[in-house]
């Protein structure tokens, strides 16, 4: 299932398995959405656990995994990043560094945050994938970044 909007007219796109509907929504209060679908109203509630978001309709529930914009950029500029030999780590949004967490020389393990990166008042630590060893830092904490910006170059 994918979400978009609010468009231009105030409604949202969703398309499930393919099948693309446009929705009126409005917010009843926190958790509770009045959604109209087809010409037919339906009170949806929202309830966050820790296995994501609980949405009920009547008696039915069905769990959701829910992946913001943000998160979906976050996740696919990890994925494009992996050269066959050391790794350069890019900005994936525009925002500001926050802090350095590695020094050139430094050994870094898969997966270890390298460096802090604030985008959308949410701050992101960017990790390594492949680990190795620092070679080049090319921003420092306090730094304005574009997106796509060389960040930190790993060997």
């Amino acid at each position: 299932m994918r979400v978009d909007g609010p468009g231009p007219d105030g409604r949202f796109r969703i398309s499930i398995d393919g099948v693309e509907q446009r929705v009126d929504a409005t917010a009843l209060r926190p958790g509770s959405w009045s959604l109209i679908i087809a010409g037919r109203s339906y009170q949806v509630d929202l309830d966050r656990r820790r296995g994501g978001i609980a949405a009920s309709v009547g008696a039915g529930e069905v769990m959701l995994q829910v992946e913001d914009a943000l998160h979906r950029r976050l996740a696919s500029a990890a994925g494009a990043r992996a050269p066959a030999r050391g790794e350069s780590i890019r900005a994936p949004i525009a925002g500001k560094v926050v802090k350095v967490l590695v020094a050139v020389g430094d050994p870094v393990a898969p997966g270890s945050a390298v460096i802090v990166l604030e985008a959308m008042k949410m701050e992101n630590e960017l990790a390594s994938e492949r680990g190795g060893t620092v070679s080049a830092i090319h921003k420092a904490a306090g730094q304005a970044v574009d997106t796509g910006d060389l960040l930190v170059e790993i060997t």
